[in-house]
Order: structure tokens, then sequence, then C-alpha cells
């Protein structure tokens, strides 16, 4: 079995410079929020040791990708290997389509649905063009469950191409018995 470390980081900031030229002064608001969590490699609470993520990934009108989380096949080091999420500790989701109205849904798989970050059984969230979709729990991660284990990505009001990573825990490998 290959031995792997795991270095990552869940990093967002919303920056702005607004400025009032009425009256007499000039008044700026000029700054940024912004958020950033190193996690170590692990499994415990504040650490994450797998990512899966693909690329460039094109959806036409109505096409579903329906990722299983605990089955999810990566190409790595030259070899396919498959990953099997027991936590999500973040998703993120961006929407290359720079013009148009075209837009992914998020969530809301029709079977073994995987519902953690959006609340309840049905309930999506919309990846818009031209943005990103970022959803984390980086403390606890949200649990992958047998049933629900299934994440949906669908492209609604035309073609979308997009990109996906997924950062979370992986299930322990069950342990090999000799005889």
């Amino acid at each position: 079995m290959m031995s792997t470390h795991l270095q990552s980081t869940v990093e967002t900031w919303l920056g702005w410079t607004w400025r009032d030229t009425g009256g007499n002064a000039v008044v700026v608001d000029s700054n940024r929020l912004v958020y950033r969590q190193d996690l170590r490699d692990g499994q415990e609470p504040g650490e994450a040791d797998v990512v899966w993520h693909d690329e460039g990934r094109l959806l036409a009108e109505g096409e579903a990708l329906l990722l299983q989380l605990d089955a999810l096949e990566q190409p790595l080091f030259g070899d396919t290997i498959e990953i099997a999420m027991e936590r999500v500790k973040a998703i993120l989701v961006v929407n290359r389509n720079l013009s148009g109205t075209a837009w992914l849904s998020v969530g809301g798989a029709p079977a073994d649905e995987w519902c953690e970050p959006f609340g309840m059984f049905g309930d999506t969230v919309k990846a818009m063009p031209g943005s990103p979709l970022l959803l984390a729990n980086v403390l606890d991660g949200w649990p992958v469950g047998t049933p629900g284990g299934t994440l949906r990505i669908a492209a609604v009001g035309g073609e979308v191409t997009f990109d996906i990573a997924i950062l979370g825990t992986r299930a322990e490998e069950p342990a090999s018995s000799g005889t």
C-alpha cells in the first residue's frame, strides 16, 4: 500500500473599496473579509486526508453527474485509485461559463441522496455563471452515509463547463485477515 500525506487549505476572501465623494470630504471604506484554515493530514477535527477533483467537466443542458462519494475514481500518480469519503470537509464548484444563463444545480440526487450541507432531502444550491460555490465544514465535516452518499450536479439553462474539488477524510479500509 502506498503511503500518502495531504496538506490542504480552505481559503476565501471578499474585498471591496467603497468611496463616497458627496459632500465636503471623501470617505473610503477599503477592506476585506478573509477566511483561511490550514488542515493537517489526518482524520480528526480540523484535518483531512483525501481530495478528489475534476477540471474542465462539461455537462449538456439537462445532463446530471452523480458522484458516489464513497466510490470516487481519481487518476493519480499514473494509476487510478478509488476514494471512499467518510466525511466531507469542503466542496468547491466553479462554474466556468463566463456568459449566458446556464448554471449548475448542486444536490438533490434522485436516489441515495447526500444532503448533509443542504439541509433536507431534495434541497439544492445554485452555482451561477462565472462564479464559485464553496461549502465547508472544516472542523467536523459532513458524514457520508449508507444510504446517503450520492451528490448530484446538473446543468440548467444550457451547457456548463465546471471544475470541482472535494476535500475530506477517507473511510477506513477494512483490515485484511490472514489465514
